[in-house]
């Protein structure tokens, strides 16, 4: 029972972080009228909370294969991916920059889950 409100809760947190995030990503397109970074913009804010949230969620393996922790690390490291990619599509010349920053964030996640597995 304690186990299924602690996941309401990160869901309850969850949702308001991302209306929060929507919010920001409506304001940012009211100021400058573009449309790319705010879709981007709550990805990526949306993406900081996971990543910042899975140092405190559970780290026992459930009935998929990961933790709650783990699963908020992956998803968080691909939010951020996806919605920098977005902004640094907008604002970069070319197309290189956005590859090389979504290539540099999953990097970094690959390192972050082997850093995990070596620990284990």
């Amino acid at each position: 029972m304690g186990e299924e409100s602690n996941t309401r809760n990160w869901g309850l947190i969850g949702g308001a972080v991302l209306l929060l995030a929507i919010i920001v990503g409506l304001l940012y397109y009211y100021f400058t009228s573009l449309w790319i970074p705010a879709i981007g913009l709550p990805i990526l804010i949306f993406g900081i909370y996971e990543l910042i949230t899975s140092f405190v969620r559970s780290s026992e393996k459930d009935m998929y294969g990961t933790s709650d922790s783990g699963a908020a690390t992956i998803w968080g490291f691909l939010f951020i991916a996806v919605g920098g990619g977005l902004i640094v599509f907008q604002y970069a010349n070319n197309i290189i920059f956005p590859i090389v920053y979504v290539l540099a964030i999953l990097v970094l996640l690959i390192i972050t889950r082997l850093a995990h597995k070596g620990k284990s």
